[in-house]
């Protein structure tokens, strides 16, 4: 075991060192590129708005023979790969020879690619048709891009050209199903079309369509330094939802590792970092535009030189000092999606994480107790309480959200605001964000490195803050915390969390050894206080109910009681998890279940003569799956053509929920707090009980409303078939 985590380590090293060496060397003024970025013209049949190269009068490009004679040049011998773009390079009668060209004058070359609009789709198919059979017929590999940057009016709005996105999906179906060729869409987001792009990635998945998503760049070849308005202006709703896109992407869409680090990197730069991922322009690349112009990179193109007047190779060397300036002064801010091998850095942060996955589980806990002797405390002010929250924070819910919110208020009024606040992370961006919605002063650390064992040991006292004590691998985080304070004494507690469910034996042992380990053990239900109580432990659990009540209480008069003419949703995915039967059967219960769920939403705006049908979500967050994706796949499955449907795109938070819940006529939850928020707020409700009797239908008899319920069965019988 510890020789082969030795030569695993030391095989890292190697690597990492190797890595090393290679970024010093990474600006070689003797490496000739191996991939051109070749724009070959300077005009475009679309009025895009993040781009002013249709603005300009077209002028003559160079000619194939022009190319051809520019590429003979020593610089481009070791070409490997071009990439066609432009403008719209189908405009050009000439493409087909500018293809032969590259085939003829390039030597080492093994692919070339296309970027269209394919607005004028049968010239567009007609001519990526020739350039596919020419690349066949001389063993040369070619890919296509189409440009999509959301779905029918969104990118007919963005690209400035009515029915553009029905021209580009067809085209794209074409190269992908009759051709063969690997084809993909390619996104560009900016501030039009920031709240669509997830509608595109529903649509992408829906139709079995592969893209790529990138935000806006200022590229000096685009001429758009003056639209400054939407691209990269986005306001902090904006920049995060973007944020959690690409998580998604990530999540479920994107199986190459090379683009998932820089979706990664796109997001560090949102939240207001640097470039994570290096670029194939520091080595590798060279731009060459339509006229002859030599550039080092795109989005800093100053021309450099003019290939037709003097040698490419000359002009390239002449000015390194400019490329080294791009690198010192440009780069790190650069968010365009070029993709490039993995820097020192980003392995150094990957064999990081590697470890820490190995060192926090729960069979290592006694591993994590002996490495906090060894780590250094974390000092704190002897005048304050500090408390260090764990949970499942890093993926919460609207409800999550206001848990916490209550568990903070209770220490507050608790130590009289002369306390620290600790919260542990899964994502520490997803809870920087809700401390900001809740206007919370706390440090946010993550639960996934050292931090955890860090905090755990140098807190007063660590709370596990609500949610449920279930079968998740991620018990390690209050596991490890609380056999970790127990050591250095410190108090722990459970704080209005649930027992359950729990299907097996090791989880169910994990969380009994949580429960032993607490101090103070509050239960947000009697059902769970039964379960803690029949541990036999000498010490007894008690009720303090859900924490998001009490917050919810407390900021529901900040909001108005006048009611408008809508019926609000707050439905979910129904997961396998909660399901009694077999997996073969899941299926066809799941969609009977929401067919019913449809036909019940229907009768009761039928009922009510409501104006609008509007679907809210609990959740934005891929990992708990993010209900804004079931309203549109439910939407677009049992509503089409009603036109009283509004999907809420926007993020939700504590304050949108109460918001919308108190101006309903009346309440669809399916989401636990979603049932929760309905009847602290006294507003008229249904209840979903997805659970089948779990903590919905607890809840419910202990507030003595289960007339508000409808359960899976009764939904079944009654509006499955209506």
């Amino acid at each position: 075991m510890i020789i082969n985590v030795l030569k695993k380590f030391y095989s890292q090293l190697k690597e990492l060192i190797k890595l090393k060496k290679q970024e010093k060397l990474i600006l070689n003024i003797n490496k000739k590129p191996k991939v051109l970025n070749l724009n070959i013209i300077d005009s475009c049949n679309s009025k895009c708005t993040m781009c002013n190269i249709w603005r300009r009068d077209e002028e003559l490009e160079i000619s194939p023979d022009q190319l051809g004679i520019i590429l003979t040049d020593p610089l481009y011998s070791e070409l490997t790969h071009v990439g066609v773009t432009g403008g719209e390079p189908t405009l050009r009668e000439d493409l087909y020879e500018i293809y032969e060209k590259l085939i003829k004058v390039l030597p080492n070359l093994v692919g070339l690619s296309i970027i269209t609009n394919a607005i004028k789709e049968d010239d567009v198919k007609f001519t990526i048709k020739n350039i596919n059979n020419l690349c066949k017929n001389n063993g040369i590999h070619f890919s296509a891009m189409v440009s999509i940057d959301g779905v029918h009016e969104v990118h007919d709005k963005v690209r400035g050209v009515k029915g553009n996105f029905q021209s580009a999906i067809r085209v794209l179906e074409y190269l992908k199903n009759e051709l063969k060729i690997p084809v993909s869409f390619g996104a560009t987001i900016s501030k039009i079309n920031a709240w669509d792009a997830d509608d595109l990635l529903y649509y992408a998945e829906k139709n079995g369509i592969y893209g790529r998503f990138r935000i806006a760049e200022t590229i000096n070849r685009l001429y758009n330094q003056n639209r400054g308005k939407i691209i990269r202006n986005f306001d902090e709703d904006e920049a995060y939802n973007l944020v959690i896109l690409f998580e998604k992407i990530k999540f479920r869409f994107e199986k190459n590792m090379d683009y998932k680090r820089t979706y990664s990197s796109t997001q560090n730069i949102l939240l207001g970092g640097n470039r994570l991922i290096g670029c194939p322009y520091h080595s590798n690349g060279i731009v060459l535009g339509s006229k002859g112009q030599i550039n080092y990179c795109a989005p800093q193109a100053t021309d450099l030189g003019n290939g037709i007047k003097d040698s490419s190779l000359k002009i390239y060397k002449e000015n390194f000092s400019k490329k080294r300036n791009i690198l010192q002064n440009k780069c790190k801010n650069c968010i365009h999606d070029y993709h490039a091998p993995i820097t020192y850095n980003e392995k150094l942060k990957q064999i990081k994480d590697y470890y820490y996955k190995k060192i926090l589980t729960i069979s290592k806990a006694d591993l994590a107790l002996y490495l906090s002797y060894i780590l250094k405390k974390i000092p704190k002010n002897s005048n304050t309480y500090r408390i260090f929250i764990l949970g499942w924070y890093g993926t919460e819910t609207v409800g999550d959200k206001a848990i916490l919110g209550g568990i903070l208020n209770y220490y507050q009024q608790k130590y009289n605001d002369r306390v620290e606040f600790i919260i542990g992370s899964l994502y520490p961006f997803i809870t920087n964000r809700t401390c900001l919605e809740l206007n919370i002063d706390a440090k946010v650390v993550s639960t996934s490195n050292l931090d955890l064992l860090r905090y755990s040991a140098s807190s007063d006292e660590i709370v596990m803050g609500g949610g449920p004590l279930m079968d998740l691998n991620e018990l390690y985080v209050p596991y490890i915390g609380f056999k970790i304070a127990k050591k250095y004494r410190k108090k722990t507690t459970i704080f209005g969390c649930g027992i359950g469910p729990l299907k097996t034996d090791f989880f169910s042992q994990v969380v009994k050894e949580i429960c032993k380990l607490s101090d103070d053990t509050k239960l947000r239900d009697k059902k769970s206080i039964e379960i803690f109580n029949n541990y036999n432990f000498n010490k007894k659990a008690s009720f303090f109910g859900d924490p998001a009540k009490g917050y919810i209480e407390k900021i529901s008069n900040n909001f108005t009681d006048v009611k408008e003419n809508i019926l609000s949703c707050y439905l979910r995915d129904w997961t396998f998890e909660y399901f009694l039967g077999e997996k073969k059967d899941f299926k066809e219960k799941k969609k009977l279940f929401e067919r019913s769920i449809a036909n019940l939403i229907k009768e009761e705006a039928d009922r009510l003569n409501v104006d609008r049908i509007e679907f809210h979500h609990m959740h934005n967050f891929v990992l708990g799956s993010d209900d804004r994706d079931f309203s549109r796949y439910f939407v677009d499955q049992y509503f089409k053509g009603d036109q009283r449907i509004f999907i809420n795109k926007k993020l939700s938070t504590v304050d949108s929920i109460v918001k919308v819940m108190k101006k309903s006529k009346l309440n669809i939850c399916m989401r636990f707090h979603s049932v929760l928020f309905a009847h602290t707020l006294k507003t008229n409700f249904i209840a979903i009980d997805y659970t089948l009797g779990g903590k919905i239908h607890l809840f419910l008899e202990e507030m003595n409303i289960l007339k508000n319920k409808r359960s899976l069965e009764y939904l079944i019988e009654n509006y499955s078939e209506i």
